[in-house]
């Protein structure tokens, strides 16, 4: 017997492969169509098996793949089921953490009223003690006030020590205090409406009773009590000026008068720097500096930084260190009177200013002598003023006055409220307010040597479109005026190069080195020209003397 064992022929890989995926295919189609694919004979034969065999390996295939699919959906169920737990015990975390918070808030909640409350009681506890100490600090100060001056110190001092207050502290009260007593009582309103025009003419009518000056300045001064009633709400507050070089010329007449016109005037002559600050901060008056000539001497003088942080009514508060180191604030927006012999004030201050030149009346110009005492007519007018000021206040702050040509800048500001006021009182007070208005700022003020400099420049400039810097100084030389016989080319350049106008190298168009010179194009000066040389005038307020006046635009090539 022959033992040699024939082994079996092993399978087609191949084969093996598309048998395979063909079941793993059919196994993934829905079960009529692979049924019918498993029991077709011919389908089979493709892959050397029977129907039987190919439907019991799809057969397989698809338990196996239902198999799977069944233990992927249990474990997206227990992933779930794990998420769910997991969010659930976040959310109870969350749910613990925010009553734990909401039993803190209230705690924090009942904390913060607690100390609200004994802040309160605290602030309260304190201003009964301020109250009581006001009282009594009030009480001192009547009966300090009618003793002579010369005693008020040493009282002051007694009732520092009593009060326990701290002296200097109580001396800036008690002169805020003063301050307010010089203020003329508040008086009612006139039960009537007031015409604009009649109330003007009875405040011109007190006033020129008593002080002779030009209609221009009259109209000013006339215009300027009812602005002071209205100053809250414009946006500026010019200073009314008095001034002459010499004395005698009626400018502290003048401002007296309108003192007892004006709102709430204060003659700021023996108040302390730190009191100043408190006394237009609380009491909002009008200040009434007579001989200010002597405050602006002084260096660091409180009055004058006062004159300058006053004019504009933008809110802005003045930070003040006092006693301690502690910083108090203070507005000190406000109406200014202002009497000076000569005009000593920086420039700073005259531009913020409606300047009136008075000058000294002839023996044949004959007022009544002024007795610097209120009256029944002035209370009339200052009723009547009180009562115009509810009627117009509105209609001033929105008015939208026209100006005199040249008016710009400060000059434009300084007049607009006044201007609004003529405007209510008719069309001949307003055509007198602008009358007055170019009288009294065309050529008011001596232009600096820079503001000189340019207008000869565009009074010598003539046609052309370009000049060297040898022939502008060529001219500038000529001038009758003899101001600029020592100008040079680096002197201009000098003072040219602030306004950031320098020389231009190489002017010739033809680039020859013996005609190439340096120089300006009056392009460059068109600007400077147009913004410093505008202020009101007749005809050109900076014009050199001796020059004719023009200094046209050079035709553009």
């Amino acid at each position: 017997m022959n033992d040699t064992v024939v082994p079996f022929p092993a399978p087609d890989e191949e084969h093996l492969r598309r048998l395979k995926a063909e079941v793993e295919r059919l196994a993934r189609l829905p079960t009529v169509e692979w049924m019918y694919y498993a029991t077709t004979e011919s389908h089979a034969a493709k892959y050397d098996v029977d129907c039987i065999t190919l439907k019991s390996w799809v057969e397989a295939v698809v338990k196996e793949n239902e198999k799977k699919l069944r233990a992927r959906q249990a474990e997206q169920r227990r992933r779930e089921e794990r998420a769910e737990k997991k969010q659930e015990r976040e959310d109870q975390r969350v749910r613990r953490d925010r009553k734990e918070e909401v039993v803190l808030s209230r705690k924090e909640i009942e904390r913060e009223r607690k100390e609200a409350e004994r802040a309160r009681k605290q602030a309260e506890k304190i201003e009964r003690e301020e109250a009581a100490k006001r009282v009594k600090r009030e009480a001192a100060f009547a009966e300090i006030a009618e003793l002579p001056k010369l005693t008020h110190e040493v009282r002051l001092k007694e009732a520092a020590k009593r009060l326990g207050e701290d002296f200097e502290f109580l001396v800036e009260e008690f002169e805020v205090y003063f301050a307010a007593r010089t203020i003329p009582e508040d008086l009612e309103p006139w039960p009537e409406p007031v015409d604009t025009a009649e109330l003007l003419a009875a405040i011109e009518a007190k006033f020129r009773r008593y002080v002779v000056a030009s209609d221009a300045i009259v109209t000013a001064s006339v215009l300027y009590a009812p602005f002071t009633y209205v100053v809250e709400i414009a946006p500026h507050a010019p200073k009314l000026v008095f001034t002459f070089p010499e004395k005698d010329a009626g400018k502290s007449v003048a401002q007296d008068v309108l003192r007892w016109i004006v709102l709430r005037p204060y003659a700021a002559v023996e108040a302390t720097g730190a009191a100043i600050y408190r006394i237009v901060d609380r009491l909002r008056p009008t200040l009434c500096l007579d001989e200010a000539d002597t405050i602006f001497a002084r260096h660091h003088n409180v009055l004058a930084h006062i004159i300058n942080d006053s004019w504009s009514n933008s809110k802005r508060i003045v930070p003040r260190v006092g006693k301690g180191g502690a910083t108090d604030e203070f507005n000190v927006y406000g109406a200014q009177l202002i009497s000076m012999k000569g005009l000593r004030m920086p420039d700073t201050g005259q531009s913020r200013s409606i300047i009136c030149f008075i000058w000294p009346k002839l023996p044949s110009e004959l007022v009544e002598e002024f007795t610097y005492q209120d009256d029944d007519e002035f209370k009339v007018i200052r009723r009547k003023l009180a009562r115009w000021v509810v009627d117009n206040a509105v209609a001033l702050r929105d008015a939208k006055p026209d100006f005199p040509p040249g008016f710009n800048n400060r000059v434009r500001v300084n007049w607009k409220t006044l201007l609004a006021i003529a405007g209510l009182a008719g069309r001949e007070w307003l055509e007198r307010t602008r009358k007055a208005a170019l009288e009294l700022e065309t050529d008011r003020d001596e232009p600096s040597v820079t503001i000189r400099l340019f207008a000869a420049l565009r009074d010598i400039w003539g046609q052309a479109e370009a000049r060297t810097s040898e022939s502008l100084c060529a001219d500038l030389r000529k001038l009758p005026s003899g101001e600029w016989v020592d100008i040079t080319p680096h002197k201009l350049a000098a003072v040219l190069r602030e306004f950031r106008i320098r020389p231009i190298h190489g002017l010739h168009p033809t680039g020859r080195s013996d005609l190439t010179r340096g120089g300006y194009r009056y392009a460059q000066f068109e600007n400077a020209f147009a913004r410093l040389l505008q202020k009101p005038s007749r005809e050109s307020h900076t014009r050199t003397p001796g020059a004719k006046p023009g200094g046209k635009r050079p035709r553009k090539r």
